[in-house]
């Protein structure tokens, strides 16, 4: 919501970064079926893969889109003792933007967690999603959508210096909550793009001084963020999102371009105190901050334009596991 970038090396590992975020209910759900021969399938994104379990480590880089799977067998590859199948679940509305990779990632490696029992608790799951992403599969990008997705809820979340990391729940009431969800609305503008080729462009930036500047006044923000969600200032928190996205643009100019540009102009016109483009930008979701007498027409206003209106709340619990016995 908040800060989102600054949990991008170099800038969290040399600066230390800090973000605000919160979860929604647009959940990646894994099933994972261990069984008695060598075999593993795979199923997802509409498409499966047949492999054969051995003791040497799956490649990379032939078939990018099972690569993440791959990664999460082969941490886990010395503990697994058969084959098994593994079915991932996406959902229905698309989440470009919303951690979508994060979020998946965390869903298989809690599966295994359980199955192999490897005692990971939810630091430990979200953080070793990200890694993988970012050190095995040479992925560009920053630590908060594993976490987020492993922790649900709101949390405070500080990255570096160094590989320090440390996450913060914030405890909102049950009031706060349902005034801050009047208040908000998600919309889907189009596009697509991998997050890895978006984060490339703002690792690269890092070494200009004004998109730096830009950067440690995302980081900036996150305090009088936090303190304007916990009083419940939602016009003062607007002005902080808005203040953001134009921080956010700076930073990397790629995360816009003249549709979102459209998007965001009318949904100022139509009353929203603020927003911005999810993820790393460039397509995908948009969130914004709005009177809620406004919300309804609002939304309205952007889907005659051409966006797609998506259903959500917010979460609470983050990585939940079940057993069911065959």
């Amino acid at each position: 919501m908040v800060g989102g970038g600054t949990d991008v090396d170099p800038f969290a590992s040399t600066y230390g970064g800090q973000v605000l975020n919160l979860t929604v209910n647009l959940y990646h759900q894994v099933i994972l079926r261990p069984h008695s021969s060598t075999k593993i399938n795979l199923e997802a994104l509409g498409e499966s893969r047949d492999l054969v379990l051995t003791k040497n480590r799956f490649i990379y880089g032939t078939d990018k889109k099972f690569d993440l799977l791959r990664a999460i067998i082969n941490y886990f590859l010395v503990k697994i003792p058969s084959g098994f199948s593994l079915k991932v679940l996406s959902p229905k509305t698309n989440v470009l933007g919303l951690g979508r990779s994060g979020s998946a990632a965390v869903a298989a490696v809690g599966a295994f967690n359980s199955w192999l029992k490897t005692n990971l608790n939810r630091k430990e799951i979200g953080l070793l999603a990200s890694d993988l992403e970012i050190n095995d599969l040479g992925w560009p990008g920053g630590k908060q959508d594993g976490l987020a997705a492993a922790y649900g809820g709101v949390n405070l979340m500080s990255f570096g210096p160094g590989d320090k990391t440390r996450v913060l729940p914030l405890k909102l009431t049950k009031k706060a909550q349902t005034e801050f969800h009047r208040r908000i609305f998600m919309v889907f503008v189009g596009g697509d793009r991998h997050s890895a080729d978006q984060q490339k462009k703002l690792v690269t930036g890092m070494s200009d001084k004004q998109k730096l500047t830009a950067m440690f006044a995302l980081k900036k923000a996150v305090p009088p963020a936090v303190s304007a969600l916990k009083k419940e200032d939602w016009p003062g928190l607007g002005r902080i999102l808005h203040q953001g996205w134009e921080d956010k643009k700076k930073s990397n100019p790629a995360v816009t371009n003249p549709i979102i540009d459209k998007f965001y102009a009318l949904a100022l016109k139509s009353g929203a105190y603020g927003g911005k483009i999810s993820g790393s930008g460039g397509a995908g979701n948009m969130f914004f901050l709005i009177p809620p007498q406004k919300k309804q027409s609002a939304v309205k206003a952007l889907v005659k334009a051409g966006a797609a209106a998506v259903d959500f709340t917010l979460d609470n619990q983050g990585l939940t596991v079940k057993k069911y016995d065959n």
